[in-house]
């Protein structure tokens, strides 16, 4: 089975083969995106890792991901799933923001459990002008 996605921002087009999900980077932040899910699903222990679609490679200048594929939500999640979720990842002091929103898009079900597809927001949050920059 193949499907492909294109209402990606910054990855797109996401391309679903079988077990297997590549997103390509659409532009710089795709790229930052994809290198830091990675490094995220790496380096998180594994109360988190199992909040996480799990990735299996990146590119070296992350223009290419390969994550396991998930079937995605049709519906948004509550606020209360969504703050459980959150609470089981447990920010500490000093860490980038949650990295995963409640948007249906960025979640799915793997191997019985729900688990962010797309959790890179820290990657280009930092981007993102906020009132005190804005001229």
């Amino acid at each position: 089975m193949i499907s492909i996605s294109r209402t990606g921002s910054m990855r797109s087009p996401v391309v679903v083969v079988g077990r297997f999900a590549l997103k390509f980077a659409r532009n710089a932040r795709g790229r930052a995106s994809n290198l830091y899910e990675a490094k995220l699903y790496r380096s998180a222990n594994e109360t988190r890792r199992n909040l996480l679609c799990p990735v299996l490679w990146v590119s070296r200048n992350g223009f290419v991901q390969i994550m396991r594929a998930a079937k995605p939500l049709d519906d948004m999640m509550s606020l209360d799933e969504y703050m459980n979720f959150a609470e089981v990842w447990d920010k500490m002091p000093g860490e980038d923001s949650c990295p995963f929103e409640p948007k249906a898009s960025d979640w799915g079900w793997f191997e019985g459990r729900m688990v962010a597809l797309d959790y890179s927001t820290p990657a280009w949050e930092a981007d993102e002008p906020t009132s005190s920059s804005v001229p």
